[in-house]
């Protein structure tokens, strides 16, 4: 038997969280159960980092469409692991250029299933005869059950959703991909494809299996049509830490005794490596900054720090910016750092920071691009991370910490598993008590910030759907994303539970320094003991692999 990833994105080709799983899970898999483990993925021959990737040629097969003949190449690249890519010689197929999803909708739905359908002849090339077990990624990876669906000896499969996105499939585009839409019924890919898998279906933390059958943004709006699927079926395996360690070991053992001035020092000496790498920064076209490098006050304030992909419908980045302008509106002295990296929506979507950061110049910096030489700094030397995601499979409050820096994040997701929220303050409400309680018990030493909207709101599930539909302006010259979500009282309400939270943080750096101290170094010592990627490579194998 040979174990297979299948995946739409790896970090050759990477585009969020499903490429940093795939960079370090299918290695640990092969490694905890002696089977060998392959992925195979498509050749997104746009995309600048695949592209320079050295491979090796395996051999070639044709798919027939409805309306001609896809010749695909395979081609090998040795990692941790194998990967084989699919590279078709009709080159309008797989041609994202920022990410493997930088395509129209429509035309990721065709490569979706053209990749699904190649993936049993792909198999035949890399190792004919052989016996495999498909561990398939999301939607886009989902699609090779479809194409297998009247295969009598077809593989075994099972899917891992590492979000619930999903995508209405007609007959009609089946046909076009070559597959018989009455062998796989539904109405959506996901609806067609997890009755032909195997049990479970797997997502990426505990808490999210939940939140697929629980949260009402997954039953209302996300995933209505997956719940008869999802309830009996859905279990969570929790991803292991993105980072390794990057703090002091002398000054961490150091605070594990009590003496925190040498962490307080090493993280000092990071901020000022931002701020020097913040001078020298020439900004470009491709690299905007905005708000005021000149005017950007260098004094002990608490930092609050936000980054990754811009997804309006699950980052957050709009709730913190209200968040920011209510706290300095009223006085509050913290600096606020945004790393957003552009979305689908582009740049123009992102205006909102841009006016953040024009009415408060001593206060925000906005760096929209991949800020390299200054970035892990900002991160290590910032007061706190934030999360106030929408909602979330998993999370980066381990990058977070194992970079010396404590979270505060909406209590939502894998976010609740990796923070163990402080009590006795004002953040710490019945929301947030009621929605912790099976993570976080009272003897269990505090790690950082959470907060959660006020409960039973009577608007909740249209609110979820006013902010999903995003009726607000992309081009920046309507309504921006903050003025437009400002109508919804969800959206308000988890803005005010969030500057609660932040002021709650600024009074303790600035105040407790020994409590925030403490945070932060029961924090690392939580996702240490907590999560790992043999850990997750085992629960996998105890159910994947037979």
């Amino acid at each position: 038997m040979k174990i297979a990833f299948v995946s739409y994105e790896t970090s050759f080709a990477p585009c969020g969280g499903i490429a940093a799983v795939m960079a370090r899970l299918p290695a640990r898999i092969q490694s905890v159960s002696h089977v060998e483990t392959v992925v195979i993925t498509p050749f997104h021959h746009r995309v600048p980092k695949m592209v320079t990737l050295g491979h090796s040629y395996e051999g070639s097969f044709g798919i027939k469409t409805a309306d001609r003949n896809v010749v695909f190449h395979v081609h090998r690249h040795d990692d941790q692991v194998p990967y084989y890519f699919l590279l078709p010689e009709d080159r309008q197929y797989f041609a994202g250029q920022r990410h493997p999803y930088d395509v129209p909708g429509h035309d990721l739905v065709r490569d979706a299933l053209l990749f699904g359908a190649a993936i049993p002849r792909a198999l035949h090339v890399i190792d004919p005869g052989k016996r495999w077990t498909l561990l398939l990624q999301d939607w886009e990876a989902a699609t090779a059950v479809l194409a297998m669906a009247e295969s009598p000896g077809r593989s075994r499969a099972f899917v891992t959703l590492h979000n619930s996105y999903d995508c209405h499939i007609s007959p009609d585009q089946l046909h076009m991909a070559g597959i018989n839409p009455d062998a796989c019924p539904g109405g959506t890919i996901l609806q067609r494809a997890l009755p032909l898998t195997e049990l479970p279906v797997f997502t990426v933390s505990e808490q999210f299996a939940r939140d697929l059958t629980e949260d009402k943004l997954q039953t209302h709006v996300f995933a209505p049509q997956l719940q008869l699927t999802l309830k009996p079926r859905v279990i969570g395996i929790d991803n292991g830490p993105f980072q390794e360690l990057a703090v002091d070991a002398d000054a961490l053992e150091s605070a594990a005794k009590g003496d925190f001035a040498p962490l307080a020092k090493w993280k000092a000496g990071h901020r000022q490596e931002f701020l020097k790498a913040v001078k020298n920064l020439t900004p470009a076209e491709d690299r905007p900054v905005w708000g005021n490098t000149l005017k950007f006050r260098q004094d002990q304030a608490p930092w609050f720090v936000m980054a990754g992909r811009d997804d309006p419908r699950q980052k957050g980045y709009d709730v913190l910016a209200r968040a920011a302008a209510m706290f300095l509106e009223q006085g509050g002295n913290a600096r606020f750092l945004f790393f957003p990296m552009p979305g689908d929506e582009g740049l123009a979507s992102l205006v909102f920071l841009k006016k953040l950061a024009e009415q408060y110049p001593e206060s925000v910096l906005v760096f929209p691009f991949m800020f390299r030489e200054g970035f892990m700094s900002a991160l290590r030397g910032a007061t706190f991370g934030v999360m106030p995601s929408l909602y979330e499979p998993f999370g980066m409050a381990n990058e977070f910490y194992l970079n010396g820096t404590v979270g505060i994040g909406r209590a939502t997701g894998g976010i609740m598993q990796q923070i163990v929220p402080l009590r006795g303050v004002p953040s710490f409400t019945t929301a947030v008590e009621h929605a912790t309680a099976r993570w976080s018990a009272d003897s269990t030493p505090a790690t950082g910030l959470m907060f959660r909207e006020a409960e039973d709101l009577p608007s909740e599930v249209d609110d979820w759907r006013g902010l999903n539909a995003g009726q607000y302006s992309r081009s920046g010259e309507g309504p921006d994303r903050v003025e437009e979500r400002q109508q919804y009282a969800l959206f308000r309400s988890m803005a005010d539970e969030l500057l609660r939270a932040m002021q709650d943080g600024a009074e303790i750096a600035r105040e407790q320094p020994n409590v925030y101290f403490s945070l932060l170094t029961a924090g690392i010592a939580h996702i240490r003991q907590k999560f790992s990627w043999n850990r997750a490579a085992l629960d996998y194998v105890r159910h994947a692999v037979q």
